[in-house]
């Protein structure tokens, strides 16, 4: 296998604030940014995939790791994700593309690189981040082929090379058993004879034409983005459950009038309605009806990287966080009802006394 012409792709996304006011952005770094789209199939409707925000993309500085020369795209979406992609051409033996996709998978160098950038452009716009917090990543890589040298079809690149489509996707170099071969390859796709995609957790394989692969791409890029939302909330919801577990609710003497009670179920009933909306914009910044080919795509890479599965568990965590609130509430009206009862006893007793001390009188 000869590879005409292609490309290895480290995607680095990190989430840096809880929304990114892109309409403020001018340059960034001292280059334009321009609207992002899905660059699909001339035909294609575009109607399948589209966002109702489009992110901003930027070309910066070229780079090299090693001898190797890189190029550097920053894409910025609007509920506080910043993707760098630092793109490696390759072309000639396969082997050649064995070795750049393992020096490049999880490369601590290329990983301090992009931390840094983004820690530059966070300062550079920072007026543009609300609520700045300390950056989580995600990281994803996509090897990418455009030409074989001659032609190969799909069938033949899947019933001939199997082995090796599974060591470059899994990043092994031993030989591979048959099972572990057929479930590396099991979520692939093909339009036409002649292209290929196998998406894997954290590594994807694209052979097709340079539009569609850039499409692709893009696609897998947005739902490493949703990946790295559903963790920054799922972090957000433990760290606040610890904190109200901290507080240890019930067990510490109790407020007069209820009122630490009610400011923990009004702070409690802050993080839901945040939690939600937050949820609400990233899991709305694309619109996928119907079926077609990337839709497919992007909903099987959503369920190889486990969206649903995360999903589920912000869900029980949200649901654990309203039966606090309910809880705090529940409290708080308790502690005024009564205080209800101890004044409504008091001017009871004290109207007994005053009738006492009348009779006495007279």
């Amino acid at each position: 296998m000869k590879i005409a012409a292609g490309a290895v792709r480290a995607f680095f996304l990190f989430d840096v604030a809880d929304s990114i006011d892109l309409a403020t952005l001018r340059t960034v770094e001292g280059e334009g940014v321009t609207p992002a789209d899905i660059p699909l199939r001339p035909h294609h409707s575009s109607s399948y995939l589209q966002f109702p925000v489009p992110p901003l993309v930027a070309r910066l500085p070229d780079g090299t790791l090693g001898e190797r020369e890189y190029t550097v795209r920053a894409k910025f979406f609007d509920y506080g994700v910043i993707s760098l992609r630092f793109s490696f051409n390759v072309s000639g033996a396969w082997e050649d593309l064995e070795s750049l996709a393992s020096r490049v998978r999880r490369n601590e160098e290329l990983i301090a690189v992009a931390t840094r950038t983004v820690d530059r452009i966070c300062d550079e716009l920072s007026g543009a981040l609300d609520d700045r917090h300390a950056p989580l990543i995600e990281d994803y890589l996509v090897i990418e082929i455009d030409r074989f040298e001659p032609r190969i079809d799909a069938d033949a690149l899947l019933h001939d090379h199997s082995e090796a489509l599974a060591n470059i996707l899994l990043g092994e170099s031993g030989s591979l058993s048959q099972s572990e071969i057929e479930e590396a390859l099991r979520t692939r796709f093909s339009y036409y004879a002649d292209d290929l995609s196998i998406v894997q957790w954290d590594t994807a394989f694209v052979y097709d034409r340079r539009e569609s692969s850039d499409a692709i791409g893009d696609i897998l890029e947005f739902a490493n983005s949703q990946l790295l939302e559903l963790r920054t909330y799922d972090a957000l919801l433990d760290r606040e459950l610890d904190s109200i577990y901290a507080a240890q609710p019930g067990q510490r003497q109790r407020s007069v009038f209820g009122r630490r009670e009610a400011d923990l179920a009004a702070n409690v009933r802050y993080l839901i309605v945040d939690v939600l909306e937050l949820l609400d914009r990233s899991s709305n910044a694309l619109k996928v009806v119907g079926d077609a080919y990337y839709a497919r795509i992007y909903r099987a890479a959503g369920a190889r990287l486990g969206l649903a599965d995360w999903q589920r568990q912000i869900d029980a965590k949200l649901a654990s966080v309203g039966d606090l609130y309910r809880f705090f509430i529940d409290q708080a009206r308790g502690r005024r009802d009564e205080l209800l009862e101890v004044i409504v006893i008091l001017l009871i007793a004290l109207e007994v006394v005053l009738g006492v001390v009348t009779l006495v009188r007279h």
